[in-house]
C-alpha cells in the first residue's frame, strides 16, 4: 500500500546547493551534472587516495554499473567517499586528502551520499538510509527500508551477507525529502520511501510496486511482474523517475509516492527501449540510456506491420513518455549508453566527439525509415532535432560542466574545454594524466576529483605542489596462521568457504582465520564491532575478506548451508543447557558435504550435544582436544545431482531430487558471471555441492553459496554442439574431448588424467555416461566402455548407425538406433534396433525393435520408448505405449516444452488432468519427482507437481536451453542470459524450500 505520514517540513528547508559543493550524484536531484562554481583555468595534482579495487554488483552488465567505481560528493571542505568494499563512507579533507572520520554500516554503500546543512546521508546493502553529521561522523538517525510486520530474513547477495531489502534505489534530495527504494526482488517486497530529511521519520511508503499488473510485456505477452529499483533515483518535471536496471524506469508522484503507468518493456529487439541504472532530466526532457524523451508528450507508438494484432508498442516507452532521440547505441544490442550533462536549456553529449544542442527550441518531425522487422528493427514514429550550437572533434567523454567549462575524460586523462561564447568555438584549454580509466569527475571547493574504475580518488587544484601526497590502500598482511587457528584447520579439514565467527572477544581468531576464509563475525556489542572493523580496515582486508555484523550470535539471521567452518571467541554461550539449545542454530548454518562447527564445548557438556545431534539427519559429532566437532555430512537428504545432460546415467530427463518441494524462496543471488543463452553453447551440472558450467571455459561453482570456486580453460569438443558433453560427479569431472576424454578434480579443477580413444574406433566422443566404475561413450556407430579410473578399454560394440541414443543403469547400457522420421524412415523398413548391453561384459542381453530415443528408471528397472515400456533386465514389455516424456521419480510427464499430461509409471494411469501454459521463449522442460522448471509468460519458473501451481520467479528470464536444475536439494539458476537484451535481471540464483530458510526450534 501506500503510506502517507503527515508531517511539517520545514518551508526554508532547501536543496539548493552552495556554489562551492557538490552535494549529491551528478549535483542536482534531476542528476544534470552541472554546477555554477568555474574552477581555476589551470589544475595541478595535490594529492591521490587509493582504494581497494572497486567490487561492482554487477561487474560486466552495462546497464547495471551504479557502483562500477567509487562516486564522492563534497561539502563544507570534505570529500565523502562511499566503500561496497569496506562497508562505509569516508570523509576526506579536500586540501589535503586525509582522513576526518569513517563511517561503518552493515552492508555495502554503493550509491553517492547525499549532503545538506550539514548532514551526510547515505542508503546501504544493509536495508537502512543513515544520517549522520558531516563534521563528526556521528549517528544522527536511520530508517530501515523494510516496513514494520515484515520478518527480517539475511541472505547471500551479490557475494555479501546483506538482508532481503538492500538500498539499490540511490537516494536523491529534492525539498527537504529524501527519497530512495529498497528491496530486489518483487515476490520478497519493493519499497519506495520519501523520508523527512530533518527528522528521519517517513512521509510515505510506496510497498506496491511488487505487484504491477501486466507490467510484463515479453513479446506483448502480458504478464504480472514488480519493480526492481537499481540506480540513482531522480527529480525531473516535478516527478520522481526511478531507474530499474534493466527494467525500465519508473515515475511516480512526489507528494503521494503513486505509480505511474509502467511497464518493465521488452528491450529485446533492436532500437527498442532498453533499461539501464541511469536517468536525468532538464525541464521537460529526461535522458534514459542514451535515449531523449518527452515527458509531456503521450506516446502514440503503433508498430507499422502489427497485421491486425493487439498493438502493445506504444506500452514499451517509459510511463507513456515520447522518446524523441535514441541513443546509436541503442540500435545495437548493448554497449556503453551516452550519458548527457543538461544544463541552462543546453544539452551537451559525447557522440564521436562532443556535441552542444540547443534544449529551447526543438523540430518535432516523423522518421521516414522503414520497419525492417526481420532485422528486429522499430523505428520510433517520431524525431526530434534540436539545434547544434558546436561540435569538437575529440576522443574525450563529457562528464560534467563547471562554471564556463566542461570537464572530459579519456583513456588516462582528464581534460578541460573552454565553452565558447555564441557562434564560437570550444578549446581543450588543460590536460592531466591519470593511471587507469577515469569514470567519474566532481568539481567543488575550488577543485576537481577524478575517480578511476580501478578505485584511485585524484584531487587537482590551483597550487602548484611539487610532490602530491599519495595516500596508499593499506596492504593486506601476510602474516603466518595462529596455532589455534591452524589446529581448528587440521581439525575439521575445511581448507576454505565461509566462515562464520559467533561471538568475539579480541577478533584475532577471526582475523587469521581471514588468510583462508571468508570471515562473518557477529557480535552484539556495538562498539566493540566498529573498533573490530576499523582495525581490520586498516590492516587492508575488511569488507573483502572478513565483515562484522552488530547482533545476537545464536539468534542473527542467517541463511542455511552457509559455513563450510562455525567458530567462536567467546566459548560461554555454548555452555550448558543454552549452548545444546543453540545446536540446530549451528547445524541450520553449516553447509552440507562436510561443514563443521568446531566449537569449545566443556566435556561435561558434550553427551548433552552428542545427543542432540543424534536427532538430526546427517549431522554428527566427535572430539578433537579442546573442541567438540559438529559436522553435516554428505548430502541433504533425498537430494540428488545433475550429473548428466540428461539429468543422470539413464536420461530420464529429471533429476531423483525429493529434498525440493513445496514453494521455495532465495537462498542467494550474484551477478558477478554470464554465459551465453544459447543451446549448444553453454553445459551445466550440478554434484558434489557444485555447479559445474563448461563453456568456452569451465568454471565451478558452490551450490550453496554462489561462491566462485575454480576457473579452467577447456578445449572445445567435436561432434557435440559448441562446447561438448561432460559428467560431474563428487569425485570427478569426465570432460569428452574429441579424441580424448578429460578427466578433472573437481575440487580444484586441475586435470588428473586423459584417457585416450582406441586407435582402431574413429570418431569423436560424445554421449558420454557414468555408472559406477564405468565410463561410457559413443565413438561414430560404436559404443564403448572404459574403467572409469584407469581409461582401459573393457568393451567396445558396433551399431547400425551413427545416430544413436543411449541409457546405462541396473548393470546395463541401452543402445536405440534412431531413425529420420523427417524423412520417412519407418522402424520396419530400417531395421533398427534397441540393444541391452551386459556393462561388464558389453554382451548383448536382448534386443527389441528401435528407432526412438530411451530413458531408463534405474529405482524402477524400466526402460522407456516412445512405443512402450520394457523390463530392464529381460527386455520383457512391462505395458505397452511409452512416450518421449521425462522420468519424474515415479511418474512419467508426456507433452511438450508448454504441456504435459502425468501418469504413473508402472501402472500407466492417468493422475492428473494436463496442464498447459503460455512459456513465451524457447526453454525446454527440466523435472524432479516434486517440480517441473520452465518459463511461464516469460518469466523462469517452477510448477509444484503436488498442488499443480505455477511459481514465475519474477523479472528472471530463462535461458533458451533452460538453466533451472532441480539438484543437490538446490533449484540452481546460473545466469544463462548472455547475448540477451531483454528487460530481465541478468543473474544467477538459487532457491531452497522456504521451509528451511529459518532454523528449527528445538523443542
Amino acid at each position: 500500500m501506500i503510506k502517507t505520514h503527515l508531517l511539517f517540513l520545514s518551508l526554508f528547508f532547501s536543496s539548493t546547493a552552495d556554489a562551492a559543493d557538490w552535494p549529491q550524484f551528478r549535483f542536482g536531484a534531476n542528476r544534470g551534472a552541472a554546477s555554477p562554481e568555474a574552477l581555476p583555468a589551470q589544475l595541478h595534482l595535490q594529492w591521490v587516495r587509493e582504494f581497494a579495487a572497486p567490487d561492482p554488483a554487477f561487474p560486466d552488465e552495462v546497464r547495471l554499473r551504479y557502483d562500477a567505481t567509487y562516486e564522492p560528493v563534497v561539502m563544507g571542505g570534505a570529500v565523502f567517499v562511499p566503500s561496497m568494499v569496506s562497508d562505509s563512507v569516508t570523509a576526506l579533507d579536500t586540501a589535503s586528502g586525509a582522513v576526518r572520520w569513517r563511517f561503518f554500516t552493515g552492508g555495502p554503500v554503493r550509491f553517492a551520499p547525499v549532503t545538506t546543512e550539514e548532514r551526510v546521508y547515505f542508503g546501504s546493502d544493509d536495508g537502512h538510509l543513515y544520517c549522520v553529521g558531516a563534521a563528526d561522523g556521528k549517528l544522527r538517525w536511520k530508517f530501515y527500508g523494510m516496513p514494520a510486520g515484515r520478518t527480517d530474513r539475511n541472505l547471500l547477495g551479490n557475494r555479501r551477507l546483506i538482508p532481503m531489502w538492500p538500498v539499490r534505489g540511490g537516494p536523491v534530495l529534492d525539498a527537504g525529502v529524501i527519497y530512495f527504494a529498497a528491496g530486489l526482488w518483487p515476490e520478497e517486497g519493493i519499497f519506495i520511501h520519501a523520508v523527512d530529511a530533518k527528522t528521519g521519520r517517513a512521509i510515505w511508503t510506496n510497498s506496491e510496486s511488487d505487484q504491477v499488473a501486466k507490467g510484463n510485456l515479453d513479446h506483448g505477452v502480458e504478464q504480472l511482474m514488480g519493480l526492481s529499483p537499481q540506480g540513482y533515483l531522480a527529480v525531473v518535471d516535478g516527478r520522481l523517475v526511478a531507474p530499474c536496471g534493466t527494467q525500465l524506469p519508473a515515475v511516480f508522484d512526489l507528494k503521494t509516492g503513486e505509480l505511474g503507468q509502467y511497464t518493465m518493456g521488452w528491450g529485446g529487439r533492436t532500437g527498442l527501449p532498453k533499461g539501464t541504472w541511469f536517468v536525468a532530466g532538464s525541464g521537460q526532457y529526461l535522458a534514459h540510456s542514451g535515449d531523449l524523451y518527452d515527458m509531456r508528450r503521450p506516446n502514440d507508438e503503433k508498430f507499422a506491420d502489427s497485421r491486425g494484432r493487439p498493438d502493445f508498442k506504444s506500452k514499451l516507452y517509459p510511463a507513456g513518455f515520447t522518446r524523441i532521440q535514441i541513443d546509436p547505441t541503442n540500435q545495437k544490442f548493448l554497449g556503453d549508453f551516452r550519458r548527457p550533462v543538461l544544463s541552462a536549456g543546453t544539452m551537451f553529449y559525447t557522440d564521436n566527439g562532443i556535441v552542444a544542442e540547443d534544449l529551447t527550441q526543438v523540430k518535432l518531425e516523423p522518421r521516414t525509415a522503414e520497419p525492417r522487422r526481420k532485422d528486429d528493427q522499430y523505428p520510433d514514429k517520431w524525431r526530434a532535432s534540436f539545434p547544434r550550437r558546436w561540435k569538437l572533434s575529440t576522443d574525450l567523454r563529457v562528464r560534467i560542466q563547471a562554471g564556463d567549462r566542461l570537464y572530459a575524460t579519456g583513456p588516462g586523462k582528464v581534460a578541460a574545454i573552454d565553452l565558447p561564447a555564441a557562434g564560437g568555438q570550444p578549446r581543450i584549454s588543460w590536460q592531466a594524466s591519470v593511471d587507469g580509466e577515469p569514470v567519474s569527475v566532481v568539481a567543488a571547493s575550488g577543485r576537481l576529483f577524478v575517480t578511476t574504475r580501478e578505485g584511485r580518488l585524484y584531487a587537482f587544484g590551483a597550487k602548484d605542489i611539487a610532490e602530491p601526497v599519495v595516500h596508499a590502500t593499506p596492504s593486506a598482511p601476510a602474516g603466518s596462521v595462529a596455532q589455534q587457528a591452524a589446529a581448528i584447520a587440521e581439525a575439521t579439514r575445511a581448507t576454505g568457504g565461509y566462515c562464520l565467527a559467533l561471538g568475539l572477544k579480541d577478533g584475532a581468531l577471526a582475523e587469521t582465520l581471514a588468510a583462508q576464509f571468508t570471515v562473518i563475525a557477529i557480535d552484539p556489542d556495538a562498539a566493540k564491532v566498529d573498533a573490530l572493523r576499523r582495525h581490520l580496515h586498516a590492516r587492508g582486508i575488511y569488507g573483502s575478506r572478513i565483515s562484522l555484523h552488530v547482533g545476537a550470535p545464536l539468534t542473527h539471521s542467517l541463511p542455511p548451508f552457509l559455513a563450510s567452518l562455525v567458530v567462536t571467541e567467546t566459548a560461554e554461550i555454548f555452555a550448558a543447557e543454552a549452548g545444546v539449545a543453540a545446536l540446530p542454530r549451528v547445524f541450520h548454518t553449516l553447509r552440507p558435504y562436510g561443514g563443521t562447527a568446531c566449537l569449545p564445548v566443556a566435556k561435561a557438556d558434550r553427551e548433552a550435544w552428542t545427543q542432540s545431534a543424534a536427532d538430526i539427519q546427517t549431522a554428527q559429532t566427535s572430539e578433537a582436544g579442546r573442541w567438540l566437532l559438529l559436522a553435516r555430512t554428505g548430502e541433504l537428504p533425498e537430494a540428488a545431482d545433475w550429473s548428466h545432460a540428461g539429468g543422470n546415467a539413464g536420461n530420464t530427463g529429471a533429476s531423483e531430487d525429493r529434498y525440493l518441494r513445496g514453494k521455495l524462496g532465495l537462498l542467494w543471488y550474484d551477478g558477478s558471471i554470464r554465459w551465453n543463452r544459447q543451446p549448444g553453447k553453454t553445459e551445466v551440472r550440478v554434484a558434489g555441492g557444485r555447479i559445474f558450467v563448461r563453456a568456452d571455459r569451465m568454471l565451478a561453482i558452490d551450490v550453496f553459496t554462489g561462491r566462485r570456486l575454480w576457473d579452467r580453460p577447456l578445449p572445445q569438443a567435436a561432434g557435440a554442439g559448441a562446447v561438448g558433453e561432460f559428467v560431474a560427479i563428487e569425485d570427478a569431472i569426465y570432460v569428452a574431448a574429441g579424441r580424448a576424454c578429460l578427466v578433472l578434480d573437481p575440487v580444484t579443477g586441475e586435470q588428473r588424467a586423459q584417457f585416450p580413444m582406441p586407435e582402431n574406433i574413429g570418431g569423436s566422443l560424445v554421449h558420454v555416461r557414468l555408472w559406477k566404475d564405468s565410463l561410457v561413450g559413443q565413438l561414430g556407430k560404436n559404443i564403448i566402455c572404459l574403467d572409469r579410473q584407469t581409461g582401459v578399454l573393457q568393451w567396445s560394440f558396433t551399431a547400425a548407425r551413427e545416430q544413436l541414443s543411449l541409457a546405462v543403469g541396473g548393470s546395463r547400457v541401452y543402445v536405440a538406433e534412431l531413425i529420420n522420421s523427417r524423412r520417412g524412415e519407418t522402424v520396419e523398413e530400417s531395421g533398427v534396433k534397441t540393444s541391452a548391453l551386459d556393462i561388464r561384459t558389453g554382451k548383448t542381453s536382448w534386443q527389441a525393435p528401435g528407432g526412438t530415443p530411451v530413458r531408463y528408471s534405474e529405482p524402477h528397472g524400466l526402460l522407456l520408448t516412445s512405443t512402450a515400456i520394457f523390463n530392464g533386465i529381460d527386455g520383457t514389455v512391462h505395458r505397452k505405449g511409452g512416450g518421449t516424456g521425462f522420468i519424474a521419480g515415479d511418474n512419467l510427464l508426456l507433452g511438450g516444452p508448454d504441456n504435459f499430461v502425468m501418469h504413473h509409471l508402472t501402472s500407466g494411469v492417468q493422475v492428473a488432468d494436463p496442464l498447459k501454459w503460455y512459456r513465451r521463449g524457447c526453454t525446454a522442460l527440466r523435472s524432479s519427482p516434486y517440480l517441473v522448471t520452465t518459463r511461464y509468460r516469460g518469466n523462469a519458473a517452477y510448477i509444484d507437481l503436488d498442488t499443480r501451481e505455477f511459481h514465475p520467479i519474477w523479472n528472471l528470464r530463462g535461458a533458451c536451453s533452460n538453466n533451472i536444475f532441480p539438484a543437490d536439494g538446490v533449484l540452481s539458476v546460473p545466469n544463462l542470459s548472455g547475448g540477451c537484451t531483454c528487460n530481465y535481471t541478468p543473474t544467477s540464483m538459487a532457491l531452497v524450500p522456504r521451509g528451511v530458510l529459518q532454523p528449527v526450534k528445538k523443542e
